[in-house]
């Protein structure tokens, strides 16, 4: 009830001003007035997003020492299994090549031992010198002595399966490229302590980045209140501000079921494949309009006619001498339009700004000083 006197007021201002307005012309209005027509709306999506690989690999050393040598840099191209860099180990991992050396040496020695005693063994056997028992013990030593070998060997097999030369004259780790493509980071210089990537808590250090730069990708964070002109399979168009001509083509691929938050807005990260050729690179920022749906033959008002009254759209549609509040079910919108799925016939005439605060703006204006 406080309010009412306060709407009465505005009431009558609106109404005061209106009358002014049509003392000198039907049309002259204190604001701007759209027309509710036919035609299409063309969504469109703009945000930007990060450039990347699809498929990057980082390549870690298998041991903890210094790099002694570095063969590539960023930009150069690499095979697979292409030498990257040679690592020295620190005195822990020299003393664990050491001990599995020593073991394999140690084994091969008791092997050799076993393998006399049991050869012996066999030949006493023969001739009844020893026992059947003593015979199976001796056999059973060289089984477990050979067991034992070849556990040794393993374990420097799998040593040098990751790159570690386990010779008895050197120890050092060979760091070759696990896959095709093109340095994008290196990581280290030589001369640096790195920790190996088995053997640390966090993964140990980041020697190379290697990316394939012929397939790439954009993620683009698209706020929730967008998420829902965007599907799969919507084309894009990404640009970037080095070279803002060139126009490079996209592709949605993934809309994420689920968002995340951002600087306290939900997001959802988009991600786009780039099916076209142009001036993209791994990390650059890119601008990405995303083209959603087209629907042609709709009623459509301009975007700056709706209004939310109470969380509910409504336009002021223009019939006679006072504005009608009209409640609108809403559709598609772009840029520049809404589409109005009820409540509005083509060739309406809406406000475009609010009447009421608009005639209380006009008779401020005409209010003398």
């Amino acid at each position: 009830m406080p309010k009412q006197p306060r709407l009465l007021h505005i009431a009558l201002v609106f109404s005061a001003a209106c009358s002014g307005a049509r003392a000198n012309s039907t049309t002259d209005r204190p604001y701007r007035v759209g027309v509710a027509d036919t035609g299409a709306i063309r969504v469109l999506v703009d945000e930007t997003g990060i450039v990347e690989p699809e498929r990057q690999i980082v390549v870690k050393s298998p041991i903890s020492g210094v790099v002694e040598r570095l063969h590539v840099r960023e930009g150069d191209r690499v095979a697979p299994g292409q030498m990257l860099a040679r690592i020295l180990p620190d005195i822990a991992q020299s003393n664990t090549l050491s001990r599995l050396q020593s073991e394999r040496v140690g084994a091969q020695i008791a092997l050799d031992r076993a393998q006399r005693d049991f050869d012996r063994a066999e030949q006493l056997a023969k001739g009844g010198g020893i026992t059947q028992e003593e015979f199976e013990q001796k056999r059973t030593a060289f089984e477990q002595a050979r067991n034992q070998l070849k556990t040794a060997e393993d374990q420097i097999r799998l040593v040098e399966l990751s790159g570690v030369n386990a010779a008895d004259t050197a120890q050092w780790a060979r760091i070759t490229s696990p896959s095709a493509g093109v340095i994008i980071i290196r990581g280290v210089e030589e001369g640096e302590t790195v920790v190996g990537g088995t053997s640390a808590y966090g993964g140990g250090t980041e020697l190379f980045t290697i990316a394939d730069l012929s397939a790439l990708r954009v993620k683009s964070a698209i706020n929730e209140v967008d998420i829902g002109k965007v599907a799969v399979g919507d084309s894009v168009a990404l640009t970037v501000d080095a070279f803002p001509d060139d126009t490079t083509l996209g592709l949605v691929r993934l809309v994420p079921p689920a968002a995340r938050l951002q600087e306290r807005v939900r997001v959802f990260d988009v991600e786009i494949r780039v099916v076209g050729s142009g001036p993209l690179r791994p990390g650059m920022t890119a601008n990405v309009k995303i083209r959603g749906p087209v629907r042609t033959g709709v009623i459509r008002v301009p975007v700056e006619s709706v209004f939310l009254v109470e969380g509910k759209p409504i336009v002021y549609r223009l019939r006679g001498a006072e504005p009608e509040r009209v409640p609108v079910r809403l559709g598609l919108s772009d840029l520049g339009h809404v589409e109005i799925i009820e409540g509005v016939s083509p060739g309406d005439s809406l406000a475009l700004e609010d009447p009421v605060a608009a005639a209380e703006r006009a008779q401020r204006i005409s209010r003398p000083r």
